[in-house]
């Protein structure tokens, strides 16, 4: 298997490595009802290469599960539990992972913040709907910030907080939530999609569509863009799931601050409800100041090349 690229830790005793490398993991909902050995031979992936690939971190997106009942549950606790003491990880939920009524999930029984000591904080006591840590990637240490699916007004104002604490305030952030940009690489914009599926701006699955707790607000992707990203310069990145496909973008604020979207999710691939178990490997190379992506398939010990799937960004965290 060759990624196209490797790690070179450096020669001299104690130079903390140079690059480092986050696994994404787009919706597993499939596997987790379907097919769990193939969300356990992603776990496999990550711990044999954890090493290898100096992996520092592991983001999934949400729709861990593809129905909120305990079956599905196990099979996605017991793959990502396969990385407790040994790689950090954020776990947000999906629209999937919801159960009939409205935002309850059973998440917090399986992923419960008290069970997963990387955890900074969460918005609530006891759930990891919404969450931070911080975790050294390689050299630089970075803020991960997961928010829940159309996260609610009070979920962003709670956000704004952790992003402007002065602990936090010049560490780079890595956002993690389940809907923010669509298939064609826009963000998810209610004003612009519109609810009409028939006109040419109509955005599928936009979260607004889906009523959770409309009274408390639901924030699609260019909301979270002018009420949390735009305003705050140490967000760098944003990765999301949700709508099948694989599409970026990078937008640059007026402080000449970048940060990087990306959306991953193959569970449609293809037009199969699988996804053929592809996962992203983002490595951060800070003396390059590069972030180089590649999506990998441990089920099929197959890449895919084009330019969606494998691409390199610029890393300018001054």
């Amino acid at each position: 298997m060759d990624l196209g690229f490797a790690i070179d830790a450096g020669t001299d005793i104690g130079k903390p490595p140079q690059l480092a490398t986050m696994i994404v993991l787009p919706d597993t909902q499939y596997y987790a009802s379907t097919y769990p050995s193939v969300f356990t031979g992603q776990a496999d992936f990550i711990v044999s290469k954890q090493a290898e690939l100096n992996i520092a971190a592991v983001l999934h997106v949400g729709d861990l599960v593809d129905s909120d009942v305990a079956e599905q549950w196990t099979v996605a606790n017991s793959a990502m539990r396969e990385l407790d003491n040994r790689v950090p990880y954020v776990v947000v939920p999906g629209n999937h992972d919801y159960g009939s009524a409205g935002r309850k999930s059973m998440i917090n029984s399986y992923f419960a913040p008290s069970s997963l000591p990387w955890i900074a904080g969460t918005m609530t006591p006891g759930q990891i709907d919404n969450s931070y840590s911080v975790v050294d990637i390689g050299p630089q240490k970075w803020l991960l910030l997961g928010l829940e699916f159309g996260p609610r007004d009070s979920v962003v104002d709670w956000a704004n907080q952790v992003l402007k604490d002065p602990r936090y305030v010049h560490t780079p952030v890595a956002i993690v939530t389940h809907a923010y940009l669509h298939s064609d690489g826009s963000r998810y914009d209610i004003k612009v999609g519109g609810t009409d599926s028939s006109k040419s701006t109509y955005q599928l699955y936009n979260p607004q569509s889906y009523g959770y707790t409309a009274s408390e607000g639901i924030n699609d992707g260019e909301e979270l863009w002018q009420k949390l990203v735009l305003p705050n310069s140490n967000v760098r990145l944003v990765v999301c799931g949700h709508m099948t496909g694989w599409s970026r973008l990078t937008s640059v604020r007026p402080d000449g601050t970048t940060v990087h979207q990306i959306l991953s999710d193959y569970q449609w691939l293809d037009g199969q409800n699988f996804g053929f178990g592809y996962l992203r490997v983002v490595q951060f190379d800070y003396d390059a100041k590069k972030i180089h992506v590649r999506t990998f398939s441990p089920f099929l010990n197959a890449a895919i090349e084009d330019d969606p799937n494998k691409f390199t960004l610029e890393l300018n965290l001054d």
